[in-house]
């Protein structure tokens, strides 16, 4: 099944696609990917630009640790790179006013960053062509920037994502 066909499947009003039918068409996928990727954006015009071609039955999804290092050299699609900036550049005043409020996500998102150096839901990559690439969670990767860039988080400390490759 192609991303694109997402488009016939029934949604609410808000254009989030029904999570039985996603469960129903696609149930080797993660559940948390289900909600993240296809649910929240599967009608979404941009995520088509990027990947109405995708044949998301193909995917392997795993959910792994890797460094900032592994993470920040992610490809993202243009026209998402500024919002990871703007994430980056908010976060790095963190070290500035020690307010991880900053953040400006929920309190649990704040803590969780505070105390655990890491995001609370992982977000989502593609391997395409061997190299990894950003689909979900540009917020997170700007936020993880600006945090590691100021040294409120170390480079070598291990973060969860959804990486799915092509079988």
């Amino acid at each position: 099944m192609k991303f694109k066909e997402l488009m016939s499947f029934p949604a609410n009003e808000a254009g989030k696609i029904d999570i039985d039918e996603l469960i129903l068409n696609l149930p080797s996928t993660p559940i948390d990917v289900l909600e993240q990727f296809y649910q929240d954006h599967g009608r979404n015009e941009q995520f088509h630009e990027q990947y109405a071609e995708l044949d998301i039955h193909n995917l392997k999804w795993e959910l792994v640790n890797l460094t900032f290092n592994e993470i920040s050299c992610a490809t993202i699609f243009s026209s998402f790179q500024r919002w990871v900036d703007a994430c980056y550049i908010k976060s790095r005043q963190v070290s500035t006013d020690l307010n991880w409020k900053l953040i400006g996500n929920t309190d649990q998102t704040v803590e969780n960053w505070k105390y655990n150096h890491t995001w609370n839901r992982s977000p989502i990559f593609l391997e395409l062509d061997c190299k990894l690439h950003l689909v979900e969670g540009h917020s997170r990767l700007g936020c993880l920037k600006g945090l590691v860039s100021e040294g409120l988080i170390p480079s070598n400390r291990t973060h969860k994502i959804w990486l799915a490759k092509i079988v």
